[in-house]
């Protein structure tokens, strides 16, 4: 072989390992990131004594005032504990009023129940009883990793369940924000019983995603190959497939009274995104409700006393 064939061997081969190499590295960030993002660190992370984001004023003030609401009614609670379909130990607090009637609400990812007690005011007062959850993988329910959505809604099927046949609930409801709403979209549509009511969605994206990228563009991040070697690992790990974590996709099965809410600053779901949902919800009950200037999952903050009303008027509608 002339010496330039084995030269041209040589460089090929270098090349060859050279590109190995870069989808080596680049995987490995991959799962880098998918693990900071989606995986429970260790047990007892995503936790319950603070919020997602240490020092994020609004978060704080939220994650504050909610717990400030729970003090006022912790002589109602009642701890309840349910296995997940898959075998997991998932942990909840009944506020038990009396009623027969319970909303479920379903915090965002990394928030445990303590997030959801800033939701849970203009429920009492309309006469549903409050069950926060510990999704999988946050607070005391057991679970390594954050299906987006997907298991969740299974779990909160067996929490309806558990509600309505072993504590007489005749009437759930569903409060979701952010990753709570693709979690009640699922439950609305694939999960669907006769005594689930309506659906409260608060800071609805078109999919999981979307709004991850939306994320990543704003870290400064280029998303290519990264961004889309996460969902393999995703896949590997949560055993799901995260285009199943998309509203939009249930949206034209939705046929339960619903009220979106957007506030009109979400650089998550944008208003234009918020109106393609809508547009596609084939409920003949939906109402929507802007809030002018509020940012994603910071809607009642926005306007605490019109937020409440909102939803009291929709529940009285609906009950």
């Amino acid at each position: 072989m002339p010496w330039w064939g084995t030269l041209l061997i040589i460089i090929g081969g270098l090349i060859v390992l050279g590109l190995l190499f870069s989808v080596f590295f680049t995987f490995l960030v991959a799962y880098i990131v998918y693990s900071k993002t989606l995986v429970r660190p260790k047990k007892g992370s995503w936790g319950r004594e603070h919020c997602s984001e240490p020092g994020c004023i609004p978060l704080e003030k939220m994650w504050d005032r909610g717990l400030e609401w729970k003090k006022e009614d912790e002589s109602f609670i009642k701890e309840l504990e349910v296995k997940s379909k898959d075998g997991l130990k998932l942990v909840a607090e009944w506020f038990n009023y009396g009623f027969d009637k319970t909303v479920i609400i379903l915090p965002g990812r990394r928030e445990t129940l303590v997030y959801s007690y800033y939701y849970a005011k203009p429920y009492k007062e309309c006469g549903v009883n409050v069950l926060v959850v510990d999704q999988r993988a946050h607070g005391l329910s057991e679970g390594k990793y954050s299906t987006c959505g997907i298991k969740e809604a299974e779990d909160v099927s067996v929490w309806m369940k558990y509600l309505h046949d072993e504590l007489g609930q005749e009437s759930i409801y569903i409060h979701g924000v952010c990753v709570g709403t693709c979690c009640a979209s699922i439950v609305a549509t694939k999960y669907k019983a006769d005594y689930l009511k309506a659906i409260i969605m608060d800071s609805m994206f078109i999919s999981y995603r979307e709004i991850y990228m939306n994320h990543f563009l704003e870290g400064g991040h280029k998303l290519f190959p990264v961004f889309y070697e996460v969902w393999v690992w995703y896949r590997l790990f949560s055993k799901c497939n995260i285009n199943d974590s998309k509203p939009e996709k249930y949206m034209p099965d939705f046929d339960l009274p619903v009220l979106f809410m957007w506030g009109t600053k979400d650089i998550y779901c944008l208003p234009e995104k918020s109106k393609i949902l809508f547009e596609k919800c084939a409920s003949i009950q939906k109402e929507i409700e802007w809030f002018e200037g509020a940012e994603h999952s910071r809607v009642r903050l926005f306007n605490e006393e019109h937020y409440d009303k909102v939803v009291s008027d929709f529940l009285s509608r609906h009950m």
